[in-house]
């Protein structure tokens, strides 16, 4: 043998020397099957763009990688904190236990603030270590590395308790490093597809919404409904409100409370109707600046929506025009849900434009569907002015002049008879023009409570004062013709009977339709239907499923209360 064979042979034969090699050839082993597995992962990837479904594959792999007990994927907010975190290895009913997920705080936090990877014999010994919750499992060893998406940390790779040993290894440590460089591209892939299906998704719902309002069909039931409903389930929301001005023919800058006029989710019967002042409201800060808003918290609380506590929200305003807000749309997620990712604001904003766009040429083309419909009527109007009435007369009066040359007694009653008809003719047709002439059934009840009350208070020695709030838009034809009817008789009988020098008319929409006529008269006479017509309002009230009372004020005059439910399903 040679020198250099000797020296191997003599190397060989040092006690020891074989066990090291073999541990190497273990170590080069089992890293060339670390390696294989870790290519094999990488192609599995890809496999699936849901964001989801890759970020639990992305775990489960570094799991299987490294022989981790177990595993999580942190994604990082905006603000630093943890956006969601996805975790393998604990039982549900122990997560259930333990409750609440990280929130990116301690050595979690330590990866989220600087991205770098972490290698760690003992997680507690770390001096960010805040220590785990009740019911949380032992995790001694632990390996972080960051995500990096397009130079920006998109989160963090979390994992504990190595299987094959007390510690991972630098090669454990490699294949998570090289895990976490393909897991961003598919991750970025994955975040593009699913930017992709969420954009047609809410082009989709835009669509939708703007057909049925706009639609030939006729109007929407609820449109603001509608609108809560949609944004509900694209943002996977619990509750969605609109609210909207008490008194919508303000200028926006004088609107002083906003009322809840549609809601849909959990609670929502307990949410409508209630009232949020525009001074001091995160809502009503909206309103006035028209920019949208992220929050956790509403400065003003809604019973049954935000007193709950802090929970994810998007507060956006129905901007028709840049100087035109017509209400705000409010989204909140459970307290335990994720936070609303900033890139959805961009898509709910451009959904709410096109709705209220929607909205307003909704509202434009009924108009133009009224003034036909008026329009129609006045014609109609004027040809039986000017040629059915005019033909009557003219034949009631040549009736007339044959009366005057009749002698006999029965012919002369049977012509007056006959011209009686005829006038008593000319008199409903004369009503039936007037009918055509006045507002539209249509018309809304703002202007068919202030038509009536100055048609009967015109030329009367009483002032009158009329209060309307709440949004009165959303009370159907039905009831506005009946709360109409309630007012006018109820201001006829104060103005005929009472004597009275003041009279107040209020109307309040808000859960329910309530109208109050008070005057300071010397009172009506609730003993006598025929006179006071408490017989009619009542009657109509219990037809929609409300009532009415009639109480004498303290300082004298009389009071009407009359109230309807406006949900009557």
């Amino acid at each position: 043998m040679g020198h250099d064979d000797d020296f191997a042979f003599s190397e060989l034969s040092r006690p020891g020397s074989a066990g090291s090699m073999h541990a190497q050839l273990d170590e080069i082993m089992a890293s060339r099957d670390q390696m294989a597995r870790l290519l094999r992962v990488i192609v599995g990837l890809a496999s699936d763009l849901d964001l989801d479904a890759t970020l639990h594959r992305i775990v489960t792999a570094a799991m299987e990688l490294t022989g981790a007990r177990y595993g999580a994927l942190g994604v990082r907010a905006d603000d630093g904190r943890l956006l969601s975190f996805v975790h393998s290895g604990i039982e549900p009913a122990t997560a259930e236990l333990i409750g609440h997920l990280p929130v990116g705080k301690g050595v979690l936090g330590v990866l989220l603030d600087h991205p770098e990877p972490l290698l760690l014999d003992d997680l507690g010994a770390h001096p960010a270590a805040v220590g785990f919750p009740e019911h949380h499992p032992p995790m001694g060893a632990f390996l972080g590395v960051p995500i990096t998406i397009r130079q920006k940390t998109f989160g963090s790779l979390y994992l504990t308790e190595p299987t094959a040993g007390p510690v991972f290894t630098e090669s454990d440590e490699a294949a998570a490093r090289a895990l976490a460089s393909a897991a961003a591209v598919a991750i970025d892939n994955a975040r593009l597809f699913d930017r992709v299906r969420m954009t047609g998704e809410w082009m989709e719902a835009s669509r939708s919404i703007t057909t049925a309002l706009i639609s030939e069909a006729g109007p929407v039931d609820r449109p603001l409904t509608m609108i809560a409903e949609q944004v509900c389930a694209l943002t996977g929301s619990e509750q969605a409100i609109v609210l909207v001005p008490s008194d919508a023919d303000l200028p926006a800058d004088e609107v002083d409370t906003l009322v809840v006029s549609a809601a849909v989710g959990l609670s929502a019967d307990e949410v409508m109707g209630q009232r949020v002042p525009v001074e001091g409201s995160t809502t009503g800060g909206v309103f006035r600046s028209g920019t949208p808003l992220l929050t956790e918290s509403l400065r003003h609380p809604i019973q049954a929506f935000t007193d709950v506590g802090q929970r994810p929200a998007i507060v956006m305003p129905l901007r028709a025009r840049r100087n035109q807000t017509l209400g705000v749309l409010v989204v909140a997620r459970n307290q335990r849900d994720t936070p609303f990712d900033g890139s959805l604001l961009d898509l709910v904003s451009d959904f709410a434009d096109h709705a209220a766009v929607a909205l307003v040429l909704a509202e434009s083309r009924e108009q133009a569907r009224q003034l036909s419909v008026i329009s129609d009527r006045e014609r109609i109007a004027h040809d039986l002015h000017d040629h059915v009435i005019q033909r009557l007369f003219a034949a009631g009066m040549d009736l007339q002049g044959t009366i005057a040359r009749s002698r006999s007694p029965e012919i002369t009653r049977r012509l007056s008879r006959t011209v009686d008809e005829l006038q008593g003719t000319i008199d409903e047709i004369r009503s039936r023009i007037f009918a055509l002439q006045s507002p539209v059934p249509e018309a809304g009840l703002r202007e068919r409570i202030q038509d009536a009350v100055a048609a009967l208070t015109e030329n009367r020695d009483i002032e009158t004062t009329v209060r309307m709030s709440g949004p009165l838009s959303v009370v159907d034809g039905e009831v506005a013709e009946h709360a109409t009817s309630v007012v006018s008789e109820a201001v006829s009988n104060a103005v005929r009977h009472s004597g009275a020098e003041h009279l107040v008319v209020a109307v309040e929409v808000a859960d329910e339709l309530t109208v109050d006529v008070t005057d300071d008269g010397c009172g009506i006479d609730a003993a006598n239907p025929r006179r006071s017509g408490l017989t009619n309002m009542r009657r109509r009230a219990e037809l929609l499923g409300g009532g009415c009372h009639v109480d004498a004020m303290p300082d004298g005059g009389t009071r009407v209360h009359w109230f309807v439910p406006l949900d009557r399903t």
